[in-house]
């Protein structure tokens, strides 16, 4: 009886570990429709990868969707240059090429391949999901090794909340962008993060334009060792703290840990004087790190309600920014070690829709925290690296300035501009259900403003613990 037992327990074991050991096939050739694709999904169940082929297009009509716990999609041989498979999007007013926010799907898996979201010089479409739309009722999914760009819609990876029991995401190891026009109501983020206890690391974002990673509560979550940076986009904001209407109680970004993360603002593309040159994208980034509501709306719209519970630290910012960390509407934030590196400058323009009197914001510096709205949190100032190339900044450039943090989306960058100011309706104008203050307005690209030099290579500043 003692051995019948263990053989029965073995043979449970065997058939719990093959309930999540992937079932692999010879790659799917890009000749198959989308249909198709989709039965191997459907027809495959549990644990079914569903193999690309590699270097190969597939040109999509509809959404492709998980239909089953620890399914993988991914290119056969596991690439992780141009050779990893592309999926298009296409189809009549779709904007998602992959959906895995259906029920019972624990544990499944994108892993090495590209997702074009092919929306070219189309306008953003009305009321979309990302390019990739992960999460919901679901825990352990995993996103790594993929490029997602072009977006339609408002994100090229979007991982939500669900009924609040999304937990246990991993995002990493991916090249993200370019996300969205930065001309107005056109923008786009990197990654979209609403899920608990997620791990976001090890990830470049390239000119993504609303923000680079955007954490939507998602409380107990770790982003770390991420590089975000434009080169011909303006960046609304790089690590947005800001979106408190997610997890409640409003604001709810308990044990969020945000470190060892490098943003690089823009940097000269023209030699222009021994420390500055012309840029002509107009390619800067608006905040850094924004903390707090207020920081990115203008009105007051979330009055006593604020970004909560949170730790940021060991980040690193180098290039163009109006405004390098911005920090309003928060309380029991820790916010110690981050640092300025290389070459980095602070400057930019009022726009048409900033608040005026009072309200109206500083102007751009390095540091700039409303510290009559912030409480019970623990600030240290930011230390600076200097550069060989920064010779006009001093330690005294970096300091933390108290002043009014409201609405600071609504700078432009510095020179000229010719562009219109929005009406009204497009002020207002919705984004997922989530209000976007002006800012913006169209992209310059005719514009030649001093940028910083990008860092010699023996200026690289301080060693980042890659955790």
């Amino acid at each position: 009886m003692p051995r019948l037992g263990l053989s029965l327990l073995c043979g449970t074991l065997i058939y719990s570990s093959l309930l999540s050991t992937p079932v692999h096939a010879a790659c799917i050739p890009n000749t198959t429709d989308t249909p198709g694709l989709q039965n191997y999904l459907t027809s495959g169940g549990q644990s079914y990868t569903l193999s690309l082929c590699q270097g190969q297009i597939y040109n999509l009509t509809d959404i492709l969707n998980y239909t089953a716990p620890y399914q993988e999609i991914s290119t056969e041989g596991y690439p992780t240059d141009s050779n990893r498979a592309t999926l298009l999007v296409g189809g009549f007013n779709i904007s998602t090429a992959i959906y895995a926010q259906g029920s019972n799907l624990t544990g499944v898996a994108l892993r090495n391949v590209q997702i074009d979201g092919n929306r070219g010089d189309s306008p953003i479409y009305t009321a979309s999901n990302a390019n990739l739309e992960f999460g919901g009722a679901n825990s352990g999914q995993i996103v790594e090794y993929v490029k997602s760009y072009d977006p339609r819609g408002w994100s090229c990876l979007h991982i939500a909340e669900g009924p609040f029991t999304c937990s246990n995401m991993t995002v990493q190891h991916n090249d993200i962008g370019p996300c969205g026009s930065d001309s107005f109501q056109q923008w786009a983020d990197g990654v979209s993060l609403s899920c608990a206890k997620s791990l976001v690391q090890h990830n470049t974002i390239v000119d993504a334009t609303d923000g680079g990673i955007v954490i939507f509560g998602s409380p107990y979550s770790v982003i770390h060792n991420n590089t975000i940076h434009v080169q011909t986009r303006t960046l609304l904001g790089g690590i947005n703290m800001v979106d408190i209407e997610t997890w409640l109680p409003y604001g709810n970004f308990s044990g969020v840990l945000v470190e060892n993360n490098t943003i690089n603002g823009g940097f000269a593309t023209e030699y222009g004087n021994s420390t500055l040159g012309k840029n002509n994208a107009s390619a800067i980034i608006k905040v850094g790190i924004a903390i707090g509501p207020d920081v990115w709306w203008g009105d007051l719209r979330y009055g006593t309600n604020k970004t909560s519970n949170s730790t940021v630290r060991n980040n690193v910012l180098s290039g163009a920014f109006a405004f390098g960390l911005a920090i309003s509407s928060s309380y029991n934030l820790t916010f110690e070690n981050n640092t300025f590196v290389n070459n980095a400058s602070f400057s930019a323009s009022y726009g048409p829709n900033c608040t005026t009197g009072s309200s109206t914001p500083h102007d751009p510096v390095s540091v700039l925290l409303e510290p009559n709205t912030v409480s019970d949190s623990t600030i240290s100032m930011p230390s600076f690296q200097s550069s060989p190339l920064s010779t006009t900044l001093t330690a005294s450039n970096f300091q933390i300035v108290n002043g009014t943090a409201l609405g600071l989306t609504c700078f432009l960058p510095p020179g000229p501009t010719s562009s219109p100011t929005p009406t009204a309706a497009e002020v207002s104008m919705p984004r997922r259900g989530r209000p976007r203050a002006p800012a913006g307005i169209q992209r310059r690209r005719a514009a030649q403003y001093l940028l910083p030099h990008p860092a010699r290579a023996q200026d690289t500043g301080p060693q980042i613990d890659p955790g």
